[in-house]
């Protein structure tokens, strides 16, 4: 009896209808539509994600490298003319070039000695020669210009030029030598008067390690000590009158 009961279960089982579920047919048709367009949005949140994470490293990469930045001086050879005849690195270079050296002290007479009435033209010389002074040197052009400010002679009706008499010789490792001619002019251009002077300079290298100093001293040439004097023309004798009457 109980083999028959058990088959006549089976039967009315199969007998009975599928029972749908709202929530679950409900959840099928909405993965079935929209499920591609949520997977769409999941990959674009994170490829948007990782763009946000390399912009991130960039930026802090970035920042690092800003913080470490470091200046390379260069040491440029110029010719008399002022052109570029060959360039390195200033910490490869043991010294700097003799006609650098050479260029920069005749430059620094010249910035120092003349005068001019163009009063601006006058304030650059004389700041272009500020960033070539060290030591006991600032003292002493500072002393010099207190007794002879070119302001007042320009406004005085003076001019004065200078002439570089050839190229500064070495004297030592650190001490050159300079000649040069001052020409006294009026405003008109009349020649008042010209006097020669020579001086011996000592110098300082200093390759310059920020760009401020690189945009003013590029070849690191600083002026410590200077002494300067009048050229007095030899006296006239009469072997020298009969030599210049010839």
């Amino acid at each position: 009896m109980a083999f028959f009961k058990k088959k006549d279960t089976q039967q009315t089982d199969a007998r009975l209808p599928k029972v749908d579920n709202p929530y679950l047919n409900g959840r099928a048709e909405w993965l079935e539509r929209y499920g591609d367009y949520i997977a769409q949005a999941r990959n674009w949140r994170l490829f948007a994600f990782f763009c946000v994470v390399v912009t991130i490293i960039s930026i802090c990469g970035n920042v690092v490298q800003a913080s470490h930045y470091k200046v390379v001086p260069y040491v440029v050879e110029v010719d008399r003319l002022g052109r570029a005849q060959a360039v390195s690195r200033a910490e490869n270079a043991a010294v700097s070039p003799q006609r650098l050296i050479q260029a920069e002290i005749a430059t620094f007479v010249t910035n120092w000695r003349s005068v001019t009435p163009d009063r601006n033209l006058q304030s650059r010389m004389i700041e272009r020669l500020s960033h070539f002074m060290a030591g006991a040197a600032r003292g002493e052009i500072r002393e010099w210009f207190a007794l002879n400010n070119p302001y007042e002679r320009a406004g005085k009706g003076q001019i004065v030029q200078v002439e570089v008499k050839g190229l500064p010789l070495s004297v030592s490792s650190d001490s050159w030598r300079i000649e040069w001619k001052e020409s006294l002019r009026s405003h008109n251009g009349a020649l008042l008067d010209q006097t020669s002077y020579e001086a011996t300079v000592t110098i300082m290298l200093e390759p310059p390690t920020d760009e401020a100093k690189i945009l003013a001293n590029p070849g690191g040439i600083y002026i410590t000590a200077i002494s300067a004097s009048k050229v007095f023309a030899p006296e006239a004798t009469p072997s020298n009158q009969n030599r210049i009457q010839e």
